[in-house]
């Protein structure tokens, strides 16, 4: 058979199990790949009836021009059409749209004229419609949105063949929603033809970014539209369906684009329903278009897969911390240990444990250390005046770090590796870079030479070449080559000797420097170094010795150089509080640890007592909508303005952490949710509270705002003798019987157990 036109091929399109995304022997999963039409998309069957019903109608005649709005699929079947019948085209479009799509229109000779992205296809419908009113003689409008022809094309193609193709045993058909046309005809379809065939529409929230679909809430409603006809609308999340994309892809050799793997998550959702209730089903979702026409997306891209990006001084820019081999390895120095509770750089750890905790929660492997030099000039004098030993006295320091650490929140997988342990590493670098030619020994101390390393003053980026030497040091106190030059092994003193504080080597008795002692303690602690973070107050000349030793060193070349900056008084003349002060104030290390996350790590913290107080209040508030949320509710359901604010909430997060973790951007997002939960206090479904609980869960997982030493038992867990107390105090205070109540209550605290009332119902905690 030879076909008159590629016309003629449209439609007919086939069903195709699915094998591996869900393998289970009653429900079965299966795709209408869409894409196998001759033009690459289910909006072919569109394009074609909608010309072909304006041709019938009289309507579209050679001398006027097609005109529509369109993100992609449907222009494309316009533009082949068009190709084929000879008429000329104009498509209005977000300029955000695929490029693929874009190119593809132009080479079927379609125009193209872009609208603002930001208003999506919303303003290229509005331009449409103008140019539709305004010159009626010149153009004809196709109007997807509102043509019957869109229902037609799929009641009479679709729909018709899913029933016939599975022989009218599939128990579900999953849409994703877009100008809604599929839905609306294979639903009236079925309704005619196979009546227990559920229609499942597939919705994402507003403010999604799921291109070619519709919310439909935030968008222009097609006129076509009415939910009415559907069986059940489901939402799903953004990463949902890329990741169902790509799962399709990997496991069944599919290469979709972002509407089918919206389709396909919520056909999961179904066949994981049908499963906990032991029935069985065939669940057929449209896969719409190909993969191909999102290459130019980061669909497809490994870098939006994992990692997020954190700006890096050493380039400026917002680099995207992949998967690097072996996992990440984040350091910091931590403080002198003379100076352990000093803000600056507990705020730089709780900033660096937040990163390691969402590089975790992304399926990162990481690994976290805050170094501790307990050889340098200070923690020296600080031992000596304490009359301790070095090595209990840098034990000692270790021992506060880790207790103020779980203070804080910060996980206990952090590291707090002293650098007397790793006097073997800083050797072996200040042997192999004095073997490279890179370093030198002196009147018995080693520097290394910065004439030797061409990238030196790079990540700080800092023009060493310019800088007259002369005027920024006393050049008579230097007995090195270049007074630019540091020292990774200095002499001992005789102090130094006296006390037996030195290391042994072929170069006499020395002491590592402050750079060497922690260059030496990350790799040893670590293996590697992928992020450094440092403080304001390291940015030049520590990042380059560090990097200069790490490299030439090791060949450890970290993905990126974080600074922090420091904690600051706000009004003159006043000081900024120590750790312990700080935490007196706060009352907890959760409520510390969220003012020093308040504002962004780039930005001084400007510490008053005042600002740390608020913070408190705000992390109470947190700790308020947790709690409401944990002791559950009562009935089922969840109202869609609760699971489009769930969604906000999380889209907030991913987007502030994916940008150099923005939590000052993300705060009022999170702030918002919790008054909104806090107000439905005692009113909230078992389910609603459940999502809810969980919601503040995955964000505390990464921030640490709850203090969970303060968190209600649920009352499920209640010991059985504990729970009779509360049942028989609540009858006493029925009774006004208030001596026996508060008896009771001492019962409880006897248990270890702590009652307080609530308008929502008694709460136990643990007694701390």
């Amino acid at each position: 058979m030879i076909h008159p036109t590629i016309l003629s091929l449209i439609g007919a399109t086939p069903v195709v199990y699915l094998n591996r995304v869900f393998p289970h022997p009653r429900i079965r999963l299966a795709t209408k790949l869409e894409a196998q039409n001759v033009g690459g998309s289910i909006k072919d069957r569109v394009a074609l009836a909608m010309i072909e019903a304006a041709e019938a109608s009289g309507e579209l005649t050679p001398d006027k021009t097609v005109i529509e709005a369109t993100s992609g699929n449907t222009g494309v079947g316009l533009a082949m059409v068009c190709a084929v019948k000879g008429y000329k085209l104009t498509l209005l479009m977000p300029d955000s749209a695929s490029e693929e799509r874009k190119r593809i229109m132009r080479a079927f000779g379609a125009e193209l004229r872009l609208t603002p992205g930001r208003l999506g296809t919303d303003g290229a419908i509005e331009e449409a419609y103008r140019l539709a009113r305004e010159e009626p003689q010149t153009y004809v409008l196709m109007d997807q949105f509102n043509n019957p022809a869109s229902i037609a094309a799929h009641y009479m193609g679709t729909g018709r063949e899913i029933i016939e193709q599975t022989e009218g045993r599939a128990t579900h058909v999953v849409i994703s929603l877009g100008t809604s046309g599929t839905a609306m005809g294979i639903a009236k379809r079925m309704k005619e033809s196979a009546p227990g065939i559920q229609v499942v529409a597939v919705e994402p929230y507003a403010g999604h970014k799921i291109q070619g679909l519709k919310n439909m809430q935030e968008s222009y409603p097609p006129g076509i539209y009415d939910k009415r006809a559907l069986d059940r609308i489901i939402h799903v999340e953004d990463e949902e369906a890329f990741a169902c994309a790509r799962q399709l892809a990997r496991e069944e050799g599919i290469l979709s684009g972002m509407s089918a793997g919206a389709a396909l998550a919520g056909a999961l959702r179904i066949a994981r329903e049908l499963d906990e209730a032991g029935e069985e089903g065939l669940i057929v979702f449209i896969c719409p278009d190909t993969g191909e026409r999102y290459l130019s997306t980061t669909l497809f891209s490994p870098l939006a897969r994992h990692g997020l990006g954190v700006r890096s001084v050493a380039t400026g820019c917002l680099e995207c911390l992949g998967s690097p081999a072996g996992g990440h390895a984040l350091f910091t120095p931590g403080p002198s240990l003379d100076d352990l509770g000093e803000l600056d750089v507990w705020r730089r750890i709780v900033w660096l444990d937040v990163l390691a905790k969402a590089l975790v929660e992304r399926g990162q492997s990481v690994r976290l250390a805050v170094g501790l030099a307990d050889m340098d000039d200070r923690a020296l004098a600080a031992a000596r005046e304490a009359k301790i030993g070095l090595q209990d006295f840098g034990l000692r320091a270790r021992e506060f770090m880790l207790a103020h650490a779980k203070a804080l929140g910060v996980s206990d997988t952090v590291l707090f590796p002293l650098a007397g342990a790793s006097q073997e590493r800083a050797l072996g670098l200040a042997r192999k870079l004095l073997v490279k030619g890179q370093a030198y020994e002196k009147l018995r101390s080693v520097y290394f030479d910065v004439t030797r390393d061409k990238t030196y003053g790079q990540i700080s980026c800092v023009d060493t070449a310019g800088m007259n030497l002369g005027y920024t040091v006393d050049l008579a106190d230097y007995v090195k080559d270049n007074p630019a030059d540091f020292t990774l092994l200095k002499r001992a003193t005789l102090q130094d000797l006296k006390l037996g504080d030195v290391i042994e080597t072929e170069w006499g008795k020395v002491r590592p420097s402050w750079f060497l002692q922690l260059a030496a303690t990350a790799l040893d602690a670590l293996g590697s170094v992928s992020v450094m973070f440092a403080a304001e107050s390291h940015r030049f000349p520590h990042l380059d010795n560090f990097s200069a030793i790490w490299s030439a060193g090791a060949g450890v070349r970290p993905m990126a150089w974080m600074v922090s900056q420091p904690v600051t008084p706000r009004e003159p003349g006043e000081a900024v509080p120590s750790l312990a002060e700080a935490l007196e104030i706060a009352g907890t290390g959760p409520a510390l640890r969220l003012w020093l996350l308040s504002a962004s790590y780039l930005k001084s913290l400007a510490y008053s007592p005042e600002s740390l107080v608020m913070w408190v209040k705000n992390q109470n508030r947190l700790q308020d909508a947790y709690v409401s949320a944990s002791l559950g509710g009562a009935g089922t359901g969840v109202s869609a303005e609760l699971e489009q604010a769930i969604y906000d909430l999380k889209t907030a997060f991913a987007t502030a952490l994916d940008d150099n973790l923005d939590l000052a951007h993300f705060w009022p997002a999170l702030f918002a949710f919790a008054k909104t939960v806090n107000s439905r206090a005692g009113k909230m479904s078992t389910d609603e509270a459940a999502l809810v609980a969980e919601q503040l869960l995955a964000c505390d997982r990464v921030l640490g705002y709850l203090d969970h030493a303060r968190l209600p038992l649920a009352e499920k867990s209640w010991p059985r003798e504990a729970a009779d107390l509360v049942g028989r105090r609540e009858e006493a205070r029925k009774a006004k019987d208030f001596v026996r109540a508060d008896a009771l209550r001492a019962e409880l605290a006897g248990m270890g157990l702590r009652l307080e009332d609530h308008p929502a119902g008694v709460r136990l905690f643990r007694r701390t």
